[in-house]
């Protein structure tokens, strides 16, 4: 498979490029040749990944947890050019006890790793229905396979993202929709964690990993396999080995 080939002159607008695994799809993406709208909440981290880009992207900044913000973005971006891929990467991460949960972090959680997906079907699905060719992938996590001890909300809402694709997918089969699934990649969010992290990867291996599901068949992109398949054998059994599990492999108090 000609993977260059495959994306480039491509149109793709990647929400969540400033920071993470979005950085380094668009830099993976800029290096194939194809032509970019970057977009997150920091403008001035948009231009840095943008300096970094082969080719210069067009740099449109919002919040994605402000609603008439992201659709006047979307509105301009969908009026001045054909996009041909939508990859949508932001989320917030504290690892809290539940008993230490405050409102912040809660409504933070659920604005930026919830309510924006919300946001952005409401901002893309008359897009997809006038261009149905048009690919829409969102990231969501392996942590959502499951309840985390620490890992609340961000978990739950993770979870909550899994479904919500799933039912658009469901109601949607024609349309090219991708659920990405990563499992512990290093970035500034991961770097708060205080466990092990088995089988954890960089930007760069995870975005390897992206580029190559979205030109496959499936609806999961989840990665690495050897780690996921784990995962989702564990989300199968019995709550009692599961629990169990869990907590030897997973629970920060215990290390």
């Amino acid at each position: 498979m000609d993977t260059k080939s495959l994306f480039y002159h491509k149109n793709i607008w990647i929400i969540g490029a400033s920071d993470g695994i979005g950085k380094a799809v668009a830099i993976a993406l800029s290096n194939l040749g194809a032509n970019l709208v970057i977009s997150a909440r920091s403008h001035d981290k948009l231009l840095e990944t943008n300096r970094g880009l082969k080719n210069q992207a067009v740099v449109v900044a919002f919040d994605v947890s402000q609603r008439e913000a992201f659709s006047v973005a979307a509105h301009s971006i969908f009026a001045t050019q054909e996009i041909n891929s939508i990859l949508y990467f932001p989320g917030v991460y504290e690892p809290v006890a539940l008993c230490q949960l405050n409102n912040e972090i809660i409504d933070s959680s659920i604005d930026v790793n919830l309510r924006s997906v919300f946001t952005l079907l409401q901002c893309t699905l008359p897009y997809l229905k006038e261009h149905s060719t048009c690919q829409l992938a969102v990231a969501a996590s392996v942590a959502g396979y499951q309840g985390l001890p620490n890992a609340q909300p961000y978990s739950a809402t993770k979870a909550a993202v899994i479904n919500l694709i799933e039912s658009l997918k469901s109601e949607y089969p024609m349309y090219n929709i991708k659920l990405i699934n990563p499992g512990f990649v290093k970035t500034k969010l991961t770097d708060k964690n205080n466990f092990d992290m088995p089988a954890l990867i960089s930007t760069e291996r995870a975005a390897k990993y992206i580029l190559a599901g979205l030109l496959q068949n499936n609806f999961e992109i989840h990665f690495p396999k050897k780690f996921t398949y784990i995962l989702k054998v564990i989300r199968m059994m019995p709550y009692k080995y599961y629990f169990l599990l869990i907590d030897k492999y997973f629970n920060p108090l215990k290390k």
